[in-house]
Formats: structure tokens, sequence, C-alpha cells
């Protein structure tokens, strides 16, 4: 094919929209605001006034035409490119080795950190004895409880216990490189498998086999006031070190078509901070994120005036859970560490016969209106009017069996046992010990305990038990004083910067206040790419659910919900839209890619793939137009136009 350079005089490029409408003012000088407006009907993009700051900058100021172009030009935000491609020849081609063989293979690289290792073996370790009556369902332990089983490895010895741990871990790293495979080679630093002409690249074997000039395209964005750090924003976790502020990558390859000709086929694109932002989008009262959930999620900067108030609040947010996990633990020990099973099974009986005293006194107060009557009649049948003795001992047959039934109104005390020892109802006395304890592991049951010592004396506790739970409680209070201080300040920062009458604000970053944003991104370079390529005839995109698997390192059954629709339909419907910007749009169509047998290989598999043809006239007009980008840096192209200046017209050239 003929080199574009050689017929028309140039490559296609990349402009700025909003720089050419500055340009091309017709009003010297004015008010900010009139002239953006100005600006936008003539194509200029709010997001470019946006993110370089202008809006910020000469808010309710007089400004000249010549000052938003001085301005615009210098902060101009813009994306850098990291471009990656093979040295030579077809990539994409299997290890001989399979599937299972060789996600094993990553797997056990990744258990040589025996750091990693070490940690990940106490953290379970260390979650089956915090939970002692969970069964787990691995192994042989689920027929017992955690304590159960960790009771039996004592005599099985070290050894027994180090290979069920050993085990457990295989099968979390198994899970997560199941789950993302470019993610678990990068986390865990294990080596990519080897395939032919991979060159600089590093995820070519997730790519369908057989394609030319393989290129991995890092788009990444770097705020030109300096006013937020993409790196609290940005990066890709499939990329490492070299992904920092990396808001969107894509991978592309050249195929031979079934019909003759080349086709540049788009085989991925992807924004791992969108989807983040998206998952991160609903900030709702932090209460019980911080009680319930273990692994806390973090906030996410949506945008400039933002990323202050959120980094304040991902402070505050680990202060809180750090704060709360240390009370908890202090609540737990203070007691479980200090006192026998009969007597934490006797405060913790005492401490829930208090409760439901109260519900006595008072059940209009303390019952839901919903329970209140069920309540009343309950008593009423057991005939209790008086509140019931601490000491079980002293309760007639009726209080007894009232007590039992009332238990089961307690989530903190539910199946614990509180009644006496010699109770006909206890048959395992091993389970009936841990019974007696478990309150001490349910942060409800230890407020529970706590607010019954307060109000009683409960003097049979030995006086050194009640010295060190008076101190301990003393920093507890202050504990819980500098948890209740950072909610109030998460809730003002709330306040302050995220809601309102709409309520809290969409994400806004970069490039991420929409899927429509990044994908526009990488259709643009990818036309760009195609146009500038004289050996390309059609640019495609995904259409093949099983090449679609491919880039995501899944199989089909496993692809996440809406991974398909996104690019049988979103990119498609996108590309549509983007085809309006040119006088000349080519029909989209589907397009089947044939690849060329290799490493060894007597036949390959073809695929179908839907695009554009890239016509002579389709080419002619993007070289003309340009491409209108949110402004995008420079970029070498093919050809020998290797240095860009810029047009009149504010063009890249």
């Amino acid at each position: 094919m003929v080199n574009p350079v050689n017929v028309l005089g140039a490559l296609a490029k990349f402009f700025s929209p909003t720089i050419k409408a500055a340009k091309e003012l017709l009003q010297e000088k004015g008010s900010y605001e009139q002239l953006k407006a100005m600006m936008l009907r003539n194509g200029a993009k709010s997001d470019e006034l946006e993110w370089s700051g202008a809006d910020d900058f000469f808010k309710g100021k007089k400004v000249t035409k010549s000052e938003i172009i001085q301005y615009l030009t210098e902060n101009d935000p813009r994306l850098e490119i990291n471009t990656r491609k093979v040295d030579r020849g077809l990539t994409g081609d299997s290890p001989s080795y399979g599937v299972v063989d060789e996600r094993n293979r990553a797997v056990l690289e990744a258990m040589d950190d025996t750091t990693m290792v070490n940690e990940a073996k106490l953290e379970i370790l260390d979650n089956m004895k915090s939970n002692p009556s969970n069964r787990e369902t691995f192994y042989e332990a689920g027929e017992f409880s955690n304590s159960e089983f960790l009771e039996a490895m004592k005599e099985e010895g070290d050894n027994k216990l180090d290979a069920y741990l050993d085990r457990r871990v295989f099968d979390r790293l198994v899970n997560d490189y199941n789950f993302d495979q470019p993610a678990f080679y990068n986390k865990h630093r294990v080596e990519l498998p080897r395939v032919f002409g991979a060159g600089e690249t590093e995820y070519s074997y997730y790519f369908p086999e057989g394609a030319e000039d393989y290129t991995e395209n890092l788009f990444q964005y770097f705020d030109p006031t300096g006013r937020i750090k993409m790196t609290n924003l940005a990066g890709s976790g499939h990329f490492g070190e070299d992904a920092i502020s990396t808001v969107m990558h894509s991978r592309t390859g050249i195929f031979p078509t079934r019909s003759g000709g080349k086709a540049m086929y788009v085989g991925e694109g992807q924004s791992d901070p969108f989807q983040k932002l998206q998952q991160g989008k609903d900030l709702t009262d932090p209460e019980p994120i911080y009680e319930k959930k273990r692994n806390l999620p973090r906030l996410l900067t949506r945008n400039y005036d933002e990323s202050l108030s959120v980094s304040k609040m991902n402070e505050l947010t680990d202060k809180v859970y750090s704060d709360s996990r240390k009370l908890r633990e202090n609540n737990r020990k203070m007691f479980a560490n200090n006192l026998n099973d009969e007597e934490l099974g006797r405060l913790g009986r005492e401490a829930a016969i208090f409760q439901i005293n109260k519900l006595i006194k008072n059940p209009t107060r303390n019952v839901p209106s919903d329970q209140y009557e069920t309540f009343k009649d309950m008593a009423k049948a057991f005939k209790i009017k008086d509140e019931l003795p601490l000491d079980t001992a002293l309760m007639t047959e009726d209080e007894l069996e009232f007590l039992h039934y009332q238990l089961y109104n307690f989530d903190e005390f539910r199946g614990v046992n509180l009644l006496a020892k010699d109770d006909k109802r206890i048959v395992d006395q091993p389970l009936a010990r841990r019974m007696q304890t478990a309150w001490t592991r349910e942060p409800l049951g230890v407020e529970a305990v706590q607010e019954y010592m307060a109000s009683e004396p409960v003097d049979w506790l030995n006086e050194g038990f009640r010295r060190y739970y008076g101190n301990l409680n003393a920093d507890n209070m202050l504990l819980k004083m500098d948890i209740l201080d950072a909610r109030k300040e998460i809730e003002k920062i709330e306040l302050d910067n995220f809601s309102g009458e709409q309520g809290f604000k969409e994400a806004g970053a970069p490039f991420m206040s929409s899927q429509d944003k990044w994908v526009d991104q990488i259709i643009s370079k990818s036309i760009l790419d195609a146009v500038n390529n004289p050996n390309v005839d059609y640019l495609t995109f995904p259409d093949d659910i099983g090449a679609i698997a491919k880039v995501t390192g899944k199989n089909i059954e496993d692809l996440e919900p809406g991974t398909e629709k996104f690019y049988k339909t979103d990119t498609q419907n996108r590309l549509k839209k983007f085809l309006k910007k040119f006088d000349v749009n080519p029909p989209i169509g589907q397009v089947f890619l044939d690849p060329p047998p290799i490493a060894g290989q007597n036949t390959s598999e073809s695929f179908s793939s839907r695009g554009i043809q890239i016509t002579p006239e389709f080419r002619e007009s993007v070289i003309k137009k340009g491409v209108p980008t949110s402004a995008i840096a420079p970029i070498i192209s093919y050809g020998a136009l290797n240095s860009m200046g810029e047009n009149e017209n504010g063009d890249q050239m």
C-alpha cells in the first residue's frame, strides 16, 4: 500500500479542540464565563477547561483571548502514551504445556516467597483462633470446628498443621490466579510464560495467537497544575511500576483477514481506575463499614476539589478501623485472659439476666414494637412479674424456662450456655465450656457485660481483676473518644464536600467521569494508528467471545457479567458516534481475522471481529481533519514525520 505521507504529505494527528476554539474566538476580551460559553459553542471541551484548571484560575475574572490561549497551552491536560511493541515476528502463542500446568507453575513460584507464605499462614491461623466455633470448608477441617481441629492438630504435631496451612495458602493463590492472571503475575513478581516474539511486552500470552506488531498502550495522565497526585488515583494492577498514573490501557495487534488485506485488531480496552471509582462511588454512612467489614474499603478521588478531602477521609477511616479493632481486642483480652471458664460463664449469665430484667421493668422502652406483644404474652404465660434473680439457683422452674427462651432474643448470647452448670440440658461438657466463653468474642456481648458491671457491684470478682479492669477500661474510654471524634470529622467532611441537594457527587476524575470518556480515548488512538500505518486495511474490535475471554485470562464461562456487552455493544456504539466526526463514515461490519500458523502449528483458528475498512477517502478525511481528543501528548508515529509542532489552528504537528 502507498504510504499516506507520500500521497497527502502528512500523517493524521491529534489536536486539542479547546485550544483550537480559543484561537478562533472572535471577541478579544470579556468575562471568562462569557468567552468560555463561546468556546463551548465552537467545539471546546468542558473537561479540558476543568482539568487544565482554567475554570478555577479565571473564575469571575475579566480575561483576554490571548491569556486563555497562553494558559491552555501551558496547562493543557495531556495523556502520555507508554507504548510497548513486540520486537519481531508473530506473538501470542501459548506455552507448550497446559493451562493447569501454567497455573500451578505460577502459584508454586509465588510460594517461593516464604515471607509472604508465612504471613498468610499466620493470618489463617489467627482467624481460626479468633473464630473457634466456625467450621471451615477446607479439607479435613470441615468435620470439626476450628477449636476442635486445632486441638486435634496438637496431637498430630506441628508438621501436620503446617502442611494443612500450606494447602490453604496454595488454594488462596489459585483463586487469586483464576480471578485476574495478569495482576497475579505482577503482584507476586512471577516470571511470565515465555512466548515467541514478546519483546518488551508483558501479556502477549493473553492475546489471540498470530498477531504482528502486538502492542500494549498505557495511557498515563499527569496533572499539569499539580493540584492532585495522580498516583493516588490512577494505576494499573497489570503493568507494575511502569503503570503509575495509567488511567486506561489497550492492546492491539495486526492480523490477516479472510478476505485479504490486514486488520489492526484492538483486542482489549480497560480502565482499572474507572472500575475502582465505580465501586467506591456510593459514600454511605461509614458506621457499618467500620464495624462489619474486615477489609475496609477506601474512598477514591473523583476530581481535583475532592482530592485532599478524600485523602483526609482515608486517614480518618484507617484510624477508626485501627482504633475499633484495638478496642475490640482490649475488651476480649480484658475478660478472656483473666477469668477462668466458670467465671466467664457466670459473668455472662448475670449480664444476660440483667438485660432481661430491664425488659421486664420497661418492655415498651426496650423491646421493638413488633415484639412487644410476644414478650408480654410470654412473661404472662410464665407468671413473670418481678425481675429474675441473678443466681439461677434461686430461680423457679418457670423462671428458668422463661430465661432459656429469652436468651435467643439476644444475638450476642444466642446459643450460649448461661444456665447453672448442673442444669440437666447440658450434655456435652467441652461444648458447654466453649459456649460459656463465646460472649467474649462478640462486641455486643462484651458491651452488655460492661453495662452490667457499671450498674452492679459484682463483688464476687477478685480485687486484682477489678483494678485491672478499671485501668484498661479507662484506656478504652480514650479510644472510644478518639473514634467518636474521627467519625464526627468524617461526617463534617462529607457534609462540606460530598453532600447536598443532589446527593453525593458522581465520579469526575480526568478521563473517567464516564465509561465513554476513556473508551473514546482508546478509539481515537486506534484510529490514528490505523490511518497512519500504510499496511492496515481495517480497524476492528472484539466480536468473538473466545477472543474476548483470551485477553481477560479467563475461561468463557468465568467472564465477568457485562464483559461481552462492553466489547460487543458499548464499544461499537462509541465507535459509531466517533466516526460521525468525519465527513466519510465507513460502514461498520464483521471482519474475519485469519491468523497464520505459528510455533510449528499446522493450522490456526480464524475468529470474527467488527470494525471499519480504512478506505483512501476515510484516511484522507482523518488526516485533513485530525483526531479530536481531550488532549493527548505528542506521539511518534509511522513514516517520515517524527517531529511535531503546532499549526495555526492549534493542531499538533
